[in-house]
This record gives structure tokens, C-alpha cells and sequence, in this order.
């Protein structure tokens, strides 16, 4: 019994670690970390921390490709960007793209840092989004060239619940088809 315990806890810390070093190996270059929240009636808030772990240079823009096809957003949507950076929102049908840019170079995201509060309110479920195709890229802050991001989207805290719930759910099936 106890062997059987000692195995289920390594295969759950060997997967967990392996969650983690797609983590560290997908954050060596600069990322973008998403996450919404169900805000009621059919609005989701998308929420973004953009990661520059591995840059060569500060990060002073974050542009969200097809912001308007992808999440509906245009100059009236709910937009906010953090403190020393605004945006320009999608102005459909010739501006497709939600740009934000820091307006000093104090305010861009350092190498090695990481800057969050950059968030917008949308209609699309973050369920039927093909995370995979999802297209961002930062501003250099010195060469002002555009740099493609690692995007990681993360689920809501109640979906990482349910996903840890089932691991021991299968867990506890492995545990009882073995007595």
C-alpha cells in the first residue's frame, strides 16, 4: 500500500515537473501570460503580464493581433493599459490590432522583469479561442523592432481546480484497478 502511495505521488511531482519546465523553457524568451475571468451576462476580462525573461532589450509596445476579429474589441470596448503606458484600440475595419506603448523609457519592462495591468473586457469565451494560433509581439525598446511572444494562456483558478481534481481522480482509478 504504501509503495502504491509513493508511486502515485512520484507520477503527480513528475508530471507537475514536467508542467514546469514547458513553463521555463516556453518564458526564455519574452511572453505574454493571459488569463480572463467570467464576469457575468456573456463578458470575459482578459488579463496580461508581459514577461521579459531573456530579452536582449527593455520591451516598450505589446501588440495584440487581431484584437477586433479575435475578441470584438474597437475604440468603444473596455480597455486599460498599466500605470506610464496607454493604447491604440482597434479602429475596424482598416485597424485590426490592440497596440500598447509606454510613453518614457522608465516606464518600459526591463530584461529580466515583468509588467502586468494591461487588460481588456470581450464577449468571446476564452473557451473557443485556439490558444495555439494566437499571434502578440512586443516593441523593442531600443531597436524598436518587432519581437514575436511566447503566449501562455492560463485558465481561470476554477478550471486549474478542476484539472487538479481530475489528476487524482485518475490517480485514485490507477490505485484501485491495481488492488
Amino acid at each position: 500500500m504504501l509503495i502504491r502511495v509513493r508511486t502515485t505521488r512520484g507520477l503527480l511531482g513528475a508530471a507537475l515537473s514536467l508542467l514546469f519546465l514547458a513553463t521555463s523553457a516556453a518564458s526564455a524568451a519574452p511572453t505574454l501570460l493571459i488569463g480572463a475571468a467570467d464576469l457575468g451576462g456573456g463578458v470575459w476580462q482578459y488579463d496580461m503580464t508581459l514577461v521579459n525573461s531573456g530579452g536582449s532589450e527593455p520591451l516598450s509596445g505589446l501588440n495584440i493581433l487581431a484584437a477586433n476579429t479575435l475578441f470584438g474589441l474597437d475604440d468603444t470596448s473596455t480597455i486599460t493599459a498599466p500605470s506610464g503606458w496607454d493604447y491604440f484600440a482597434p479602429l475596424p475595419p482598416s485597424v485590426d490590432e490592440l497596440n500598447y506603448f509606454s510613453l518614457a523609457s522608465a516606464d518600459d519592462v526591463a530584461v529580466d522583469d515583468s509588467l502586468g495591468g494591461f487588460s481588456f473586457e470581450s464577449s468571446t469565451d476564452p473557451g473557443t479561442i485556439d490558444w495555439s494560433s494566437f499571434e502578440a509581439d512586443a516593441i523593442g525598446g531600443t531597436s524598436s523592432t518587432q519581437i514575436p511572444l511566447t503566449t501562455i494562456f492560463t485558465p481561470e483558478p476554477a478550471t486549474g481546480l478542476l484539472l487538479a481534481a481530475a489528476l487524482a481522480a485518475q490517480a485514485a482509478a490507477r490505485r484501485r484497478a491495481r488492488q
